[in-house]
């Protein structure tokens, strides 16, 4: 029954987070910031600069991205090993295995014509 519950509130999760993890914040410049990177991402992305592993991280496909793309994905991977822990500290289950359930997700829902990188380390097109 444990797992079940993790389960639902992993999926829970990745519907509420839209592809990225929104950090909450009393004060509105972090939020602010956190859109501004998934802004920037979304277009790496969409540029194929950026993809999603099945490690349920950002990674860059190849080092021809901007610092300014770095930066966002650095954070955007920054809020989501926050939430993994959180939902690991919950269930009581290693941060990885939040990390790869979402990284399915993620690869899932990822839009066509977008790079993803499979449990074999390759990036494809999906």
């Amino acid at each position: 029954m444990k797992m079940k519950s993790f389960l639902a509130s992993l999926a829970a999760f990745a519907a509420l987070s839209g592809g990225a993890v929104t950090i909450v914040s009393l004060s509105a410049a972090p939020a602010m910031a956190q859109s501004g990177s998934k802004a920037i991402v979304d277009q790496a992305i969409r540029d194929g600069l950026v993809g999603e592993t099945a490690a349920g991280y950002l990674e860059l496909v190849s080092g021809n991205a901007s610092s300014a793309v770095v930066n966002a994905m650095r954070e955007i991977n920054i809020g989501r090993k926050s939430v993994y822990t959180k939902l690991a500290r919950q269930q009581n289950v290693a941060v990885e295995v939040v990390a790869a359930l979402t990284g399915e997700k993620q690869l899932a829902k990822a839009p066509s014509g977008s790079k993803i990188m499979g449990t074999d380390g390759r990036w494809t097109t999906k």
